[in-house]
């Protein structure tokens, strides 16, 4: 494998191999249960807006969201850039998903986004390991941080950009906005995305899907962050 495999986006005919030969729903499924979550009640995917490479113009600029029992038939017809799960937990799901009004949540993940976009860089974007190493640092400092302010189960996962620190206490579910903008507040320091953290943003990228933009795979970080785990076989082979 060579030492340094650029970040690219990928193209449709990459994408499609990752989720034909590499991409694992069970995989999915399985972090879900190790964390003693649910599965998400919707998914959301992006069929090529940020990239342009996408099967289909019309669908440029749109989100489609479905079930999760339905992931694997969206990944075929759309050959997705990017896919997403929401982190609300709603009363009627299905409701939801036909009048695609979010606003009515029970309850919500909390997680915070320390993307790389958020740190100073002379590097061409869409994303360097200089600025990856430094958001790893931050997200780890972070993490204890969080731990001293009460928060036990945390989960990190990195993105493609940056990294998701996934805050799975139960309390931290039913945080008003309120709170989790004066959360914000306290962590400002970090190069958070706050309107992740906030709960504008509901959706967050699944884990063991691709990052298009930048051809790597969301991976959870067990112990420490590999960077070999997160690249494709079809850069690997490249």
């Amino acid at each position: 494998m060579k030492n340094n495999i650029k970040y690219k986006a990928a193209t449709l005919d990459e994408r499609k191999e990752y989720y034909e030969k590499e991409f694992s729903i069970t995989k999915a499924k399985q972090w879900f249960k190790k964390n003693n979550m649910n599965l998400p009640q919707l998914c959301a995917l992006d069929a090529g807006s940020d990239t342009g490479i996408i099967l289909n113009k019309k669908w440029k600029d749109k989100m489609f969201y479905f079930e999760f029992k339905d992931l694997k038939k969206k990944i075929q017809k759309y050959n997705p850039e990017d896919i997403y799960y929401d982190r609300n937990v709603y009363d009627n799901p299905k409701k939801v998903l036909d009048t695609l009004k979010f606003d009515k949540r029970i309850k919500q993940e909390l997680t915070f986004d320390i993307d790389a976009d958020n740190i100073k860089c002379s590097y061409s974007k869409p994303v360097c390991d200089k600025c990856l190493s430094k958001a790893y640092d931050f997200a780890i400092n972070m993490k204890k941080e969080l731990k001293k302010s009460g928060f036990k189960k945390i989960r990190l996962v990195y993105s493609g950009r940056g990294f998701h620190l996934h805050i799975l206490d139960k309390k931290a579910y039913f945080l008003s906005i309120k709170e989790r903008d004066l959360l914000n507040k306290r962590f400002n320091k970090y190069p958070i995305d706050p309107w992740v953290s906030k709960g504008n943003i509901r959706l967050i990228r699944l884990p063991y899907s691709m990052n298009g933009l930048v051809s790597r795979i969301a991976t959870p970080v067990e112990k420490i962050y590999k960077k070999e785990k997160t690249i494709p076989k079809f850069l690997k082979l490249s």
